[in-house]
């Protein structure tokens, strides 16, 4: 759509012409992988392929790759997966307070089946809070934990690395949700730890419903959901070979501009929460100044009802997210910075992507205190009058 600014690649990111090239490529691949024929071989070498690039992209091996429909897919089947494969009911699932809606949704069906799900909390950037984090995964029958790699709210960064390694010290297996951050930064399991990684295919510009799971060679995982057993029988259900050629091909093509576009990403999410910090009185800038991921910032205007702000700025021809980004509507607070001890806050969130550019954001910036300025006398003048109204009620 012309004339407008796409500031929401924080939820999808637009389609990266090398993922475009790689699916227009491999419509005509439509045999089924697990075929022996000339098409089903086609298909599966096509797969294996993708599964090489993006093994490449995580320094890892490329069985350790299970190809997926998206980051919800491999978020539940990393967790329910280890938890049939080698819990069993009162064992004990660490996560952090601010995990994304598919880690705790999955934990919460776990609860369900008799798992004891234990959540740690973070502070007022939210970060992990390691001490309690520690207690949690040492204390016995704690089978998992899992700890996202960078927030999808506010973009905070978390000490990974070091969870993971206190969660193995312990004999905890540990999953790590790295959806905001792989297509980002420089991702390495190995290097963190991690027993199990998750990652989803259009947060870096493939293709929606297509994502991947690192696991750790040894790590047992078992099948779901049920079905025909594809991916070494750890899920079933045909595979968008296309949308897998995509996402592998915009994966690649991230990595060859990975560390400036980092930067300069980072410096137009740096200018956003500055500007708005300086320029919209009463404004609260959210997640780590400094330890995030550099697509995202996030940031509350109290006295403006969210789903109008939002609503407004579509409008002039901004696409934001705002509002709970666990339920997706705009007028439901934020269970994030509810954890970071905000409650009844409704964030804006801006995602930056390759296609920002400069001049968008100097306009976005612009435009901001000014409609916010209106909304709020809007909204001022619209409480009045119900005042005076309630005032001459019998």
């Amino acid at each position: 759509m012309s004339g407008r600014s796409y500031l929401d690649s924080g939820s999808s990111s637009p389609l990266h012409p090398a993922a475009r090239e790689a699916f227009e490529a491999s419509l005509d691949t439509f045999g089924d992988p697990l075929r022996l024929h000339a098409e089903g071989r086609n298909a599966s070498s096509a797969m294996d392929e993708s599964r090489q690039v993006i093994a490449d992209a995580l320094s890892a091996q490329p069985d350790e790759i299970v190809l997926t429909s998206g980051g919800t897919e491999s978020v539940a089947l990393a967790l329910r997966g280890v938890a049939r494969a080698s819990g069993k009911p009162g064992d004990r699932i660490v996560v952090s307070a601010v995990e994304h809606p598919s880690v705790l949704g999955a934990a919460a069906c776990l609860e369900a089946d008799g798992f004891q799900i234990v959540v740690a909390p973070v502070d007022g950037f939210g970060r992990l809070d390691l001490d309690v984090f520690v207690a949690e995964v040492r204390r016995p029958d704690t089978l998992l934990a899992s700890v996202q790699h960078s927030n999808h709210e506010v973009g905070t960064l978390q000490p990974v690395a070091e969870a993971a390694r206190l969660s193995r010290e312990a004999g905890v297996l540990f999953h790590t949700d790295a959806c905001q951050s792989v297509g980002r930064l420089g991702v390495d399991p190995r290097a963190l730890a991690v027993d199990l990684l998750t990652l989803s295919g259009h947060k870096f510009g493939g293709i929606g419903g297509t994502g991947a799971l690192y696991v750790r060679r040894g790590v047992p995982v078992a099948g779901c959901p049920y079905g025909d057993d594809r991916e070494r029988h750890r899920r079933s259900g045909a595979e968008n070979v296309p949308g897998i050629a995509a996402m592998a091909a915009a994966l690649k093509a991230t990595q060859n501009e990975l560390a400036d576009e980092a930067a300069r990403q980072w410096s137009l999410t740096r200018r956003v929460r500055d500007s708005v910090q300086t320029g919209i009185e009463g404004a609260l800038v959210h997640g780590h100044p400094t330890q995030r991921a550099p697509h995202l910032a996030c940031f509350s205007v109290p006295g403006t009802d969210p789903e109008a702000l939002m609503m407004a700025l579509d409008d002039r021809g901004y696409s934001v997210g705002i509002g709970s980004f666990s339920s997706g509507f705009p007028h439901d607070p934020s269970s994030v910075l509810e954890a970071m001890g905000m409650p009844g806050t409704f964030p804006v969130r801006i995602g930056v992507g390759r296609d920002t550019q400069d001049d968008e954001i100097d306009a976005f910036l612009s435009a901001l205190p000014d409609l916010v300025s209106e909304l709020r006398k809007m909204e001022a003048a619209s409480s009045d009058a119900l005042s005076r109204q309630k005032g001459t009620t019998p």
